[in-house]
């Protein structure tokens, strides 16, 4: 599943994947703008068949970190379904 992340997120924001760390934040990746933050959200929906709420995709905002930990809990939530 971080593998997904990781590749989804490097294609979106032109990194390497070996260079993708969770302490990355939009004020370290040039790129991570409002506009390719909902591609990397539309993406990830559609990787992993899930709807995220908008304080998701708020929260989601503010690091590497809390990508992974935002998909791994609705993917948790989607295996107890």
């Amino acid at each position: 599943m971080h593998d997904i992340i990781t590749s989804t997120f490097a294609d979106i924001f032109g990194l390497d994947e070996a260079s993708i760390t969770d302490d990355m934040t939009p004020e370290t990746v040039e790129l991570w703008d409002s506009l390719n933050h909902l591609r990397l959200i539309t993406a990830l929906e559609e990787a992993f068949g899930f709807r995220l709420s908008m304080s998701d995709i708020e929260y989601m905002m503010g690091s590497v970190a809390r990508v992974r930990e935002v998909v791994d809990r609705h993917a948790a939530a989607s295996a107890v379904l």
